[in-house]
């Protein structure tokens, strides 16, 4: 077996066998497969696709490579949610809190974001003191007391799939569905969760671009679910948009905690959502009456609470959170009506203003980022105000173009 007859197999879209995957993607993982090889079959397998089968052998795989979580704690109802990514998508920070105060349990692990908009990881970093380290018997044992914990992902968890996501990210092979499918669900699975709830972003500020992609994406993650006995359910929204009016670190936990207090809009209903899809799943409820309860956790303030002790635990300081002083007005030049709001466009003003990594390399400014004051179908009138930008140590130059994700007509 050699890893140039498996990267011809799959150019001229051949099967993979389980044993040609397990030595092309452990033997990478072990440093006996260089870069270049493997770049190679990940775009062949880009180009060409998986078949289930293929699938299924990756994903087991990816989980083989680490560690499984195992929760066997009495009464324990693990839970876990993951979104493929989206701009102004702080859903974590609410639905942890909110699964907590049902009485289920979050075992979140978490990453940091690479491109224009941060992760959940990097949202939390912004709070000073927070953990986001916590070692295995600390997350064990706050899942356990709290319902409640988020931490970067361990070293002994998955391991393939970390360096596999490092090099897809340089290679233009993100977008492939399977490899899209394995990552998840390997993570998820050897987490320990029972019940999975996947948010498929689609649109301009999603990984995902296509109606056919995301229904493609959803078919797999369940099938995957299936195999190893987990209940999945996947949901389907729009991300053409962003999801919340503020986009960058701090704003985005500053917006959270409003969510949590009751702050209605297009966070507040997302979260809502997911929060009681994992309830339903979990008791065998309505979504309807799982919709009723999870509502009622806001309103009478449980989750707040919640939120506020997970951050105390983890070490954070919400009163030192600093969200940048130094602000510039972006007012309309011109009456109309507020057309649609590009999420994609969005995330680049705040990637310029240093609120995420571009490369590796890059440091984040967990202070800067854009406040988005007008939502689509606003009347607005010349100087109304549309946005208000967060701007850190170095201010940037931006053109008309870079607002034009606005589209007023």
């Amino acid at each position: 077996m050699n890893m140039q007859d498996i990267i011809l197999r799959k150019k001229n879209s051949g099967s993979l066998s389980y044993d040609e995957i397990k030595f092309a993607f452990e033997g990478y993982l072990n440093e006996e497969i260089p870069d270049y090889q493997m770049s190679a079959l990940l775009m062949a397998i880009t180009i060409n696709g998986m078949n289930m089968s293929e699938t299924l052998s990756l994903t087991d795989v990816f989980i083989k490579s680490g560690d499984t979580y195992e929760w066997s704690h009495e009464g324990a109802e693990i839970v876990d949610k993951h979104s493929t990514g989206g701009v102004g998508d702080t859903t974590t920070l609410i639905v942890g809190p909110l699964i907590a105060s049902l009485g289920l349990h979050m075992a979140k692990m978490s990453g940091r974001g690479l491109g224009y908009t941060g992760g959940t990881i990097d949202k939390l970093e912004s709070i000073p003191g927070f953990n986001v380290s916590l070692n295995e018997e600390d997350f064990f044992e706050q899942v356990s007391s709290l319902g409640f914990a988020i931490s970067s992902q361990k070293d002994n968890l998955v391991p393939l799939d970390k360096v596999i996501y490092a090099l897809r990210d340089v290679t233009g092979t993100t977008e492939s569905i399977p490899l899209i499918a394995s990552s998840i669900m390997s993570k998820k699975i050897a987490a320990g969760a029972k019940n999975i709830l996947i948010d498929i972003k689609l649109g301009s500020g999603a990984l995902i671009k296509t109606q056919e992609d995301a229904k493609m994406l959803s078919k797999w993650v369940i099938a995957i679910g299936e195999a190893y006995k987990r209940n999945v359910k996947t949901v389907i929204s729009d991300m053409s948009k962003p999801l919340s009016n503020a986009i960058g670190n701090a704003l985005e936990v500053a917006e959270a905690i409003n969510v949590l207090h009751g702050k209605e809009c297009a966070l507040y209903h997302e979260s809502i959502d997911i929060a009681a899809h994992l309830l339903s799943m979990a008791k065998g409820i309505s979504l309807e009456e799982a919709k009723r309860q999870t509502i009622a956790k806001i309103e009478d303030g449980s989750a707040l609470k919640c939120f506020y002790e997970f951050v105390a635990r983890q070490g954070g300081e919400l009163g030192k959170l600093v969200i940048s002083d130094k602000t510039i007005a972006v007012k309309a030049k011109y009456d109309g009506k507020v057309e649609s709001i590009d999420a994609l466009g969005a995330a680049k003003i705040a990637a310029k203003l240093g609120a995420s990594k571009l490369t590796l390399e890059d440091k984040i400014d967990y202070s800067v980022g854009l406040y988005v004051h007008v939502n689509v179908g606003d009347i607005v009138k010349e100087g109304d105000l549309l946005l208000t930008l967060y701007i850190g140590k170095n201010i940037p130059e931006f053109t008309n173009a870079d607002f034009a994700f606005i589209n007023i007509v």
